[in-house]
Parts: C-alpha cells; structure tokens; sequence
C-alpha cells in the first residue's frame, strides 16, 4: 500500500501540535480491520485535540478522531471482508490512546468494527454518529423522567453545535415547545428552521442572580456546563428536569440546594460514548421516529485538507451545526 494521509498530534516542549503528514500502514497502531476511510466527524472535542487546546488525546503522537466510516481493505477477522462497509465510533480507546478517524487508512482491533445496516449508510451513520445519538439519549432522558409537550417550555443551550441541533430538530419533531439558547444572534433563522420556537440569548436564561428565579423552563437540555447550567437549574419549573453533556462554558458550576429541596428539579448527567455495538434503542430510533429532519442543514462537509483550519473555527465559536470530513 502506498503512503497516505494523516493529522498526527504530537506533544513538543510542553505543547500539543498537530500536523497533516505522509506515512504508511506500518507506522499505525496495530489491528485485524484496515479500512478506507470515507467519512470522520468532528466533535467538540476532536477539535479540542487538532488545536492542542484540551487534554484529550492521552498518548503521543497519535492520530485524533473519535469516529469513522469507510470500506475494508483488508482483514484478518472472520468477521469481515474485503469490500465491507464499517464504522468505529466511541469507546475509550479509538482517537484517545489508539490512532484514529483522521487518516485515510485506519487500522483497529476487529472488536472496535461494527457493519453498517439497519437504515444507515457510510454517510449517515457518521453523519449522525455520536452527536445525534447524545441528542437522543437526552431526549429520551427527558421523557423517561416524565416530560411531555404539555408541561411547558424547554430550553437548550449550545443550541448551534451538532448536539444541540440535533436536540432542537428532535424535539421539536416531538411536538415540544423549544426555546434556543445561543450566543449567536446570527444564527436566529438556522435554529429557527431546525424547529424552534424562540431563540433567546445566554444573558436572557435567568432574569437575575437570585438562587431561585422566576420558573421559566419544565426541561432543559444543556450542552455546555458553567454558568448557564446554574441559571437553567434557578429557573426550573417544580419538577422540572435538566439533562446535562457538555462543558464548552465551563467544566465547573456553581449553584445551590434550593432548586433541588424546593422545587425536586432533577438534575441527569447524559454520558453516551459508547460503542456502536452497545448502543440501545435511542440508536434505532434514529433510523426510524427520531432521524433528525434536517440533516443537510446541520451537517457541514468538510473536506480533509481543511480539517485543521476547520477545528480552530469551531473551538474560536464560528460553527454552527456538526463537521463531517470528506475523505
């Protein structure tokens, strides 16, 4: 196989940099499944690993993404052949420790693979990936914990990320009353179009700093941690129930006990990396009764050699909806 492409993040005097350089099979981690890559998404934090600008990859160098999908090219399992259509998404493994998603030739431990089928395709498996299927195990989340359209208003910030747009399509598709939160007033009409039905800056969640405040939201599903957090769990309604992924505002927050000993707000912490192979149900939905109605609009294909470049945009803040890389 000749040489071929990939993003290597190294650690240098102290600082993590990633470069776009030529190498071969044998330089990749070792595994039973090489594959051609077709497709790899970018995650928050797969652009925190590009720019060096979070800890997330945790042995250097090594090849970052977390997610891909492609043809394979040769194996050594059983379990697949030549010509197969494959994805690896999640675990703690893949992009993390073990080179991954962004090269255009994987190599992974066969465990790590998982067939395409049951409604999905190169394209969409990613494309969807490990974003919309958080999305929709906080949605459910948020049903199991008895919201229904009827209770009122519900809020969702980072609401122009791949997450959050995904969240807004699904909700709103389940008849609920959404209410976007963003620090992107230029995105208005986009989260408009995705299904919801305000769009509200983050200054705008509470309308002031007392530990309990007007109860505004009978659900929440928050992105991005800190200080919008506190402000949605002072502004729940009794009962209400906050779903919680994310950290883009802060990986800390600071609250009180009332809007749990006074109002029973439920705060649910959403982890759903997890490999495609262990997925439940929220993943089959997503073939069927919560595929996201607006995929081409939240979906922005991003072609490799602007994948670096792509990822600093989106840590600056000036990306909305989820980074698909085309290989």
């Amino acid at each position: 196989m000749k040489s071929f492409k990939v993003i290597r993040l190294h650690s240098e005097d102290g600082h993590r940099v990633s470069r776009v350089e030529e190498t071969c099979l044998d330089d990749l981690d070792p595994g039973d499944v090489v594959i051609r890559s077709q497709f790899a998404a970018v995650n928050y934090k797969d652009a925190r690993a590009v720019t060096g600008a979070g800890n997330v990859v945790k042995r250097f160098p090594c090849i970052p993404g977390v997610e891909v999908s492609g043809i394979v090219a040769a194996s050594k399992s059983s379990k697949f052949r030549e010509g197969d259509v494959v994805t690896v998404q999640g675990g703690p493994e893949f992009g993390i420790r073990h080179d991954g998603a962004y090269a255009q030739y994987v190599r992974v431990p066969a465990e790590w693979v998982h067939p395409v089928g049951g409604g999905f395709d190169s394209f969409s498996v990613v494309a969807l990936g490990l974003a919309a299927y958080t999305a929709a195990v906080a949605v459910e989340e948020l049903i199991a914990h008895g919201l229904t359209p009827d209770k009122g208003k519900v809020a969702v910030t980072g609401a122009t990320g791949g997450c959050g747009s995904f969240v807004i399509d699904m909700l709103a598709g389940l008849g609920f009353h959404v209410v976007a939160v963003s620090g992107k007033p230029e995105a208005a009409d986009y989260l408009r179009e995705l299904g919801a039905k305000d769009v509200i800056g983050r200054d705008a969640i509470a309308p002031g700093a007392k530990p309990l405040e007007t109860q505004l939201w009978a659900g929440a599903i928050d992105a991005v941690g800190g200080k919008p957090l506190d402000d949605l769990l002072r502004t729940m309604k009794k009962r209400g129930v906050v779903c919680a992924y994310g950290n883009a505002a802060g990986e800390t927050f600071t609250t009180s006990i009332y809007p749990f000993i006074l109002r029973s707000v439920q705060l649910v912490g959403v982890n759903a990396n997890h490999p495609v192979g262990l997925r439940g149900g929220a993943w089959q939905r997503l073939a069927g009764d919560l595929r996201p109605r607006n995929l081409d609009r939240i979906v922005n294909r991003v072609p490799f050699a602007g994948l670096p470049a792509y990822c600093e945009r989106v840590i600056a803040g000036g990306i909305r909806g989820r980074g698909i890389v085309q290989f």
